[in-house]
């Protein structure tokens, strides 16, 4: 049993290749906005619709981990967008590995790179749009991708998770120009523990 988490900027391609993961492992997905829009449908995109967000998954990553023989599934996939240059967002990461890790689970940080010009068009994918009620308003959406890069540090500097995570394996790949299936084929080479 295992916590797979799928790190990157918005429309990199986390919940694509979150979703094909799930077909070739024994897996689950939970991506990011499940649990965001269940809350900000109530209270909007506020502050504490994402401490609630959070709550739960750690909620649901801890009932996973207590409940290894009757889960219908041996790993968990979860999708995340983190700023690597965030105490807070560190501290979340740190924590979730560590509902698995206490447990002798592993955990494996799948980090997911694109292009700027790739993530626009990416932005706008039907599947995207439908699974994403809060990225349908196209013009917000694009312009917090470009604000968003430039006020957070989305992708990892040279070494900075295998560092900040000794305990948890980790892998980078740029996807820009790559399918989800290939992108699923390097992880599970490099993890084969996950087939």
């Amino acid at each position: 049993m295992s916590l797979v988490v799928l790190i990157g900027a918005q429309a990199v391609g986390k919940m694509t290749v979150g979703r094909e993961l799930e077909k070739q492992i024994d897996g689950k997905l939970l991506y990011n906005h499940q649990t965001i829009d269940l809350f900000a449908n109530f209270l909007g995109y506020t502050p504490t619709t994402f401490q609630l967000s959070d709550e739960l998954r750690k909620s649901l990553f801890q009932s996973f981990v207590n409940n290894l023989t009757t889960n219908p599934v041996n790993h968990l996939i979860f999708t995340v967008m983190i700023d690597f240059a965030s105490d807070e967002d560190l501290a979340f990461l740190s924590e979730i590995a560590a509902i698995f890790l206490n447990a002798s689970e592993s955990v494996y940080f799948v980090e997911l790179v694109a292009e700027m010009s790739e993530r626009r068009v990416r932005n706008t994918h039907p599947e995207r749009l439908a699974a994403k009620p809060s990225k349908r308003d196209l013009a917000f959406s694009m312009q917090d991708l470009e604000q968003s890069a430039v006020n957070y540090q989305l992708e990892s500097k040279e070494n900075q998770l295998a560092e900040s995570f000794p305990e948890v394996q980790v892998l980078k790949i740029d996807n820009s120009h790559l399918s989800p299936e290939t992108v699923v084929q390097q992880v599970l080479q490099v993890f084969p523990r996950l087939k």
